[in-house]
């Protein structure tokens, strides 16, 4: 059985997650709490099979393939390196908005 991938969130990424936080805590830090935990729950489960979700394009430095995985309501677009058995988590946004242009 392959070794698991190792994930990284990138600073762009918990900064999303911090704002997600703050202004769901403005109505309930018990709630901010518990939907942030809920996308780090699934971000954790890319340690197997990471490339089973949508691809959505590709990084323009690394050439690598870039996914979106749903965490109702929100979307996190991460970049997988098989080579390295490495995730990287780019960005974290609600699913209404639109998506990134680009990837890095």
């Amino acid at each position: 059985m392959p070794d698991d991938y190792r994930i990284t969130i990138t600073n762009e990424a918990l900064a999303d997650l911090q704002g997600i936080f703050d202004y769901i805590q403005q109505h309930s830090t018990e709630n901010a709490a518990r939907v942030v935990g809920r996308i780090l729950d699934e971000v954790d489960e890319l340690k197997v099979m990471a490339s089973r979700f949508k691809l959505v394009g590709h990084s323009r430095k690394r050439g690598s393939p870039v996914h979106s995985m749903v965490v109702r309501p929100y979307l996190v677009y991460y970049r997988v390196e098989e080579q390295r058995r490495a995730v990287f988590i780019l960005s974290i946004r609600h699913g209404s908005r639109r998506q990134p242009r680009r990837f890095e």
